[in-house]
């Protein structure tokens, strides 16, 4: 095994540090669902405006047109890309669309950082404050 051990001045390294290049995809994703503002209407308590996205991904969603959907990876793109073309039951298309807004590495990120708010461990803290809705995040408030 090859590896690089790089020695740096201590500001350097601080710059590093809080540069955000050594995270990964879903950390990378984290911030840029802060910097985009997704915090705004995908919250965890009765000011939500959009789905609770924890716990979201590989559950089935309804759609306002009765039918339903699997987010996974295709769901979460078109719902980023296109939030108009398939909007959650009891939810208004209120979502702008980010195509255009975000590059692919972006997106990715992103979709990685939803994709993570699914894989945590019964009973870790969620991103916030969590509501009773936590439980089914996809059905109607």
């Amino acid at each position: 095994m090859i590896g690089w051990v790089v020695a740096m001045e201590p500001k350097d390294f601080a710059a590093w540090l809080t540069s955000g290049a050594f995270l990964a995809p879903a950390g990378k994703g984290e911030q840029v669902f802060l910097q985009i503002g997704c915090t705004t209407c995908h919250r965890n308590d009765s000011q939500r405006r959009a789905p609770v996205l924890e716990g979201l991904y590989g559950r089935p969603v309804l759609l306002q047109s009765g039918e339903t959907v699997l987010a996974d990876d295709d769901y979460l793109r078109e719902s980023i890309l296109d939030p108009n073309a398939k909007v959650v039951a009891g939810f208004q298309p209120i979502m702008p669309s980010f195509q255009g807004r975000l590059d692919e590495t972006q997106l990715v990120e992103l979709i990685a950082y939803i994709k993570s708010l699914s894989d945590r461990p019964p009973g870790a803290p969620p991103v916030s404050q969590p509501s009773s809705s936590v439980l089914t995040p996809v059905a109607n408030p």
